[in-house]
């Protein structure tokens, strides 16, 4: 049977399992705002009837409940979801950091613009033609002079600008590193309490979200790959580095991220490879503009003072005609046409002669500081030229007057052809764009072009894989988000049943009163 007493211990409990119930909804709508926060729930249960089944038993027919009781407070948790997540945060945090970069290097490159690369070379050559009009002038070679130290102080601006780009990404890196270390200590302690608290048999719903969202952000900054084992610690691999076990931590290095296969370690170590693919791209427009082969012809005849070698029969000034392929002495007078291969803007500076006396040539117009090939970090005008601009070399004739070579003052035969070098076809180095042979122009037009579409296929993606974590975002927040409607509903329930509970109370203290106080005593 049961006892007088047992109708108030049914209500004591409901009265304490809604309390319960009233806490989590005040719980989860605190941390409605809170960033990785679950929603929590209380799992009532019925508990233990009187009669439970067994083969001691009273007649009384049936079973008399007891009342509601709290098994757990779990956390709405979609791990389906999280996996998800992961997977597509950590290749959109690669995505993003090489979408970075590539917009930093088009800001470098700043084309096209007005004042960009691509227009400093423009008033290079056109400083020549003017030159070309008339070798002289004296403001015709300053400009020279001046529009080329300008296109090579641009060419090292760009190349300065890369090396602290890739400066900032390699500190950017360090950074990470150290960043995804905290992280990974975390997840560490975190695996400790949690496994701690759960051994109680108690759920550790709050150190499972905090763990949950260190795990988020470890997958934004390197590809982790996690498994959870049956003490409740979740175990993680990055960069081929078992980083958590259990409660052990492994921190990674700066090295490990050159194995990062995704992530913002992978986009770093993709950016560099950006900045030095466009360093390259412009290092061989350098070097190829400077000293790459290419065939001029003299059309108006040339002075030797070298032997050389053409590529045609050429006819001297005494009427002998040296074949093509055959040396033509130093101190010869071409009267015909002349073609030659040069290396490049130097070689074919070189062959002109310069206004000072007596006349020079071999004069090199760009020079590589420390030596090797040329790059946009080494090319400098001739500092010979820039102290004296009778250095240019704009003549291919010279006379010899009282036992003194001079340069034909009014002769731009060299000019003329520099200037054409505008219009000529370099050979550029293979597979560093998709183009091998045109002029420098349309080489870096291809070098742009390239860097166009590279940067609009990243930013393609970044935004793809963008739009796909927020989607999945969306579907992790419409389950383990909190609905501030759905717990005002909760709350109201639950202080209703606690009332009614707390009114059940008050009717058996009555019935307990009448029994207690006024049984009894009738007929006295």
């Amino acid at each position: 049977m049961s006892s007088t007493f047992h109708l108030l211990e049914t209500s004591k409990r409901s009265l304490l399992t809604h309390q319960v119930a009233l806490q989590t909804t005040g719980q989860n709508i605190t941390n409605a705002s809170t960033t990785g926060y679950s929603r929590q729930r209380v799992s009532m249960v019925a508990s233990r009837p009187l009669e439970a089944p067994g083969l001691m038993r009273s007649n009384t027919p049936g079973q008399i409940g007891t009342g509601v009781e709290y098994d757990s407070i779990t956390r709405i948790r979609n791990t389906f979801l999280d996996v998800q997540y992961r997977r597509e945060n950590q290749s959109m945090g690669s995505w993003q950091i090489q979408n970075e970069t590539l917009t930093a290097i088009q800001n470098i490159v700043n084309e096209p613009s007005t004042n960009g690369l691509s227009t400093v070379m423009d008033k290079f050559w056109n400083s020549w033609e003017t030159l070309n009009r008339d070798p002289s002038l004296l403001s015709a070679r300053v400009a020279v002079a001046g529009a080329a130290s300008n296109m090579a102080d641009t060419f090292k601006h760009i190349g300065e600008s890369l090396t602290s780009l890739e400066k900032d990404i390699n500190s950017s890196i360090d950074k990470k590193v150290q960043q995804a270390n905290t992280l990974i200590d975390g997840i560490a302690d975190l695996n400790h309490l949690i496994r701690y608290t759960e051994a109680l048999g108690n759920n550790a719903n709050d150190y499972r979200d905090q763990r949950d969202v260190m795990i988020d952000q470890l997958s934004s900054i390197v590809d982790v790959s996690f498994s959870e084992d049956s003490s409740g610690m979740t175990n993680i691999t990055s960069a081929g580095v078992n980083v958590v076990s259990g409660e052990t931590g492994t921190h990674l290095t700066t090295d490990a991220a050159t194995d990062a296969t995704s992530g913002e370690l992978n986009g770093y170590v993709k950016s560099l490879g950006e900045t030095g693919k466009i360093r390259d791209q412009l290092n061989a427009l350098v070097n190829t503009l400077a000293t790459g082969d290419i065939n001029v012809t003299l059309s108006n005849g040339y002075v030797t003072k070298q032997d050389l070698t053409a590529l045609n029969d050429v006819t001297l000034k005494d009427g002998t005609v040296i074949p093509k392929g055959t040396t033509i002495p130093a101190g010869s007078s071409v009267t015909s046409s002349i073609q030659l291969t040069v290396k490049g803007f130097n070689g074919l500076h070189e062959l002109g002669y310069t206004l000072t006396s007596p006349t020079t040539d071999g004069v090199p117009f760009f020079t590589a500081n420390g030596g090797g090939d040329f790059t946009i970090d080494n090319i400098a005008v001739n500092p010979a030229i820039l102290k004296d601009t009778n250095m240019i070399a704009a003549s291919s004739k010279y006379e010899t007057l009282n036992g003194v070579d001079k340069a034909i003052r009014g002769n731009s035969d060299i000019a003329n052809a520099i200037a054409g070098l505008r219009d000529a076809i370099f050979t550029f180095p293979d597979a560093l764009t998709s183009l091998s042979n045109g002029t420098t122009d349309d080489y870096f037009r291809a070098v742009v072009g390239d860097l166009g579409i590279r940067s609009n296929n990243v930013e393609t993606n970044y935004n793809n894989q963008q739009t796909m974590v927020d989607n999945i975002e969306i579907q992790r927040q419409s389950t383990s988000g909190v609905s501030l409607d759905e717990e005002f509903t909760d709350m109201i329930r639950f202080q209703k049943a606690y009332n009614a509970a707390a009114r059940v109370v008050t009717a058996v203290d009555e019935m307990l009163d009448k029994i207690i106080n006024s049984m009894g005593i009738v007929g006295r």
